[in-house]
């Protein structure tokens, strides 16, 4: 399987490693530092797990900056990027995660993009409406800080915001990277699997 992931940080770093032991894994940034650093399978960020498996794991992995070349082969389009919130405003900043959608959608209409990045509740269908397209799914994440890769190696849940065929392919892809056995897998509607990430996050802060 062919996967892109837009955004090195910590999520999509992590999801870049997990996924690339069993699948030809291309991570995409703006970023050329970081960029350069993962090729060289040196971690831009600090995470113990994530230097180890660079390290001493044969990973079929590479980063690049040019997005729209790693779009054009892509069957999923992994989307990283940050979305930052104003508490005052009650306001997520979308505009990287539309842009993703824009470019991935322009290079490669086949391909099926899995958000990360927090997002409002009812972002994923009003996108589908916005690009014209049905190739968009919601996944949340679960992570701590500084054990990014170790939860995504024994994750609590794993969630996708739909019930079809290809929601049930990339659970699998997270499922077979994992450590963890038997872990608990769900699939609901996309508002549902936003509404669970806000949810978590919330309860993370407090």
């Amino acid at each position: 399987m062919n996967i892109t992931i837009a955004g090195i940080g910590y999520v999509g770093l992590s999801l870049a490693v997990l996924l690339a032991q069993d699948n030809d894994v291309t991570a995409v940034d703006i970023v050329q530092s970081k960029v350069d650093a993962l090729n060289a399978r040196t971690s831009p960020i600090k995470d113990n797990d994530i230097e180890e498996y660079l390290r001493e794991k044969t990973l079929n992995l590479k980063a690049m900056t040019d997005s729209l070349s790693a779009y054009k082969k892509a069957d999923f389009v992994i989307v990283a990027t940050p979305t930052n919130y104003d508490p005052v405003l009650n306001y997520f900043d979308t505009k990287a995660v539309d842009g993703v959608i824009s470019d991935a959608t322009a290079a490669n209409t086949d391909a099926i993009m899995v958000i990360k990045s927090t997002v409002p509740v009812g972002y994923t269908e009003s996108a589908k409406k916005k690009f014209d397209t049905d190739n968009i799914i919601f996944s949340p994440e679960f992570s701590r800080e500084g054990q990014f890769l170790y939860d995504c190696l024994y994750p609590s849940r794993v969630i996708v915001g739909e019930k079809s065929k290809r929601a049930e392919l990339f659970a699998e892809l997270l499922v077979k990277g994992a450590i963890k056995d038997d872990m608990n897998v769900l699939f609901t509607d996309s508002a549902e699997a936003e509404a669970v990430k806000l949810f978590a996050s919330l309860a993370f802060r407090v």
